[in-house]
Order: C-alpha cells, then structure tokens, then sequence
C-alpha cells in the first residue's frame, strides 16, 4: 500500500503529466508534451516523428498497464494504482525509473555530455508548464554534489528516493515540484 507521503508524491507526479488540468492523462496530454518539446528545440522532420513515435509509444504501453476502466484515459485512482502495483515488482520499477531517467537525458541534455545542466532543467520543467524559478530551486535540491549538473547517477538516486523514500526531508520529493496534501 502506498504511504500517505508517497501519495502525495506520485499526486503530483500525475498533475504534471495532465498537462490540461481535467484530472486526467490522455493522449492529448502526451501529444502536448511533443509539441512543447519540439517547440522548445526546433525539432522537425524526421526528429519530430521520431520523438512523437517515442511518446505514443510511451502512452499505449502506460495506458495499456493503467487505464483499468477502458476509457483511454487514466484517472488518478488508475494512476496510484499503477503505481502500487509498480512499486511492488522490482523489475517493473527499475524499467520505470530506468525509462525516466533516460527519457530526461535523451531529450534534455542538448550538449550530450551525460548530465543535465540548471538551463537544461529548465527546460524539462518548461515542457509541462512548470515555473523557471522552481526548476531553479529543485535543481539546487537535486544537484548531490553541488557540481552545477545532475548525472544520470543523481537522476536515478532521485528518481529512487522520490517513488520509494518516505523520509519527508528528502530533498529529492520535490522532483516534479512541492507536492500538497
């Protein structure tokens, strides 16, 4: 069973992926994403489909595991729910977290030097309407070793801690921003 903090934690999780705000994820949502992305890095032609290919794919196979009702899109109560059953198999975690992580790198890390730079950031937080100043302050928060960049090593840690710590003080909480009650 999910803990009170990791609820709190995968809710948010779910309201940056619902990126219009109508208390679901759908593929509408996804295909924002891209745009957002190819709008963000100037990705056209073959780029853009290979990136909007990417993230179909990335949305049938999370609809496919959590869209329990049928109704092509996942609720929040889908949401948690996946994210049990998730957190609860090990090789499906790592897969998640695993995928996340290289999803940031691969699309965020625009000088490919294996890290994620406070601009580069920006940008992630960018794509789902986040604030610039808040992508300032969680990166801070990310940034282990205070070294100006967040390795895929650090990612994955945060990653780690933000699914599965219940220590309310672990700065890596706030990886998709404050969480509320």
């Amino acid at each position: 069973m999910l803990s009170d903090l990791q609820t709190k934690k995968l809710t948010r999780y779910f309201q940056v992926y619902d990126i219009d705000d109508d208390g679901r994820i759908e593929a509408s949502d996804f295909e924002r994403i891209v745009e957002n992305v190819r709008l963000l890095h100037g990705i056209d032609g073959e780029d853009a489909d290979g990136l909007a290919a990417a993230y179909r794919t990335l949305w049938a196979r999370l609809r496919a595991a959590a869209d329990v009702d049928g109704d092509r899109g996942i609720d929040l109560d889908e949401w948690l729910a996946y994210w049990q059953l998730t957190l609860e198999d090990d090789a499906r975690y790592a897969a998640e977290v695993d995928g996340l992580t290289e999803r940031l790198l691969s699309v965020f890390d625009l000088d490919e030097d294996g890290a994620i730079g406070p601009s580069e950031f920006s940008d992630f937080y960018g794509i789902f309407g986040l604030p610039v100043r808040l992508a300032e302050t969680v990166f801070a928060e990310l940034d282990a070793d205070a070294d100006g960049r967040i390795t895929s090593a650090e990612l994955r840690e945060a990653g780690r801690v933000f699914f599965r710590s219940d220590d309310p003080t672990a700065p890596a909480n706030v990886l998709f921003g404050p969480y509320g009650a």
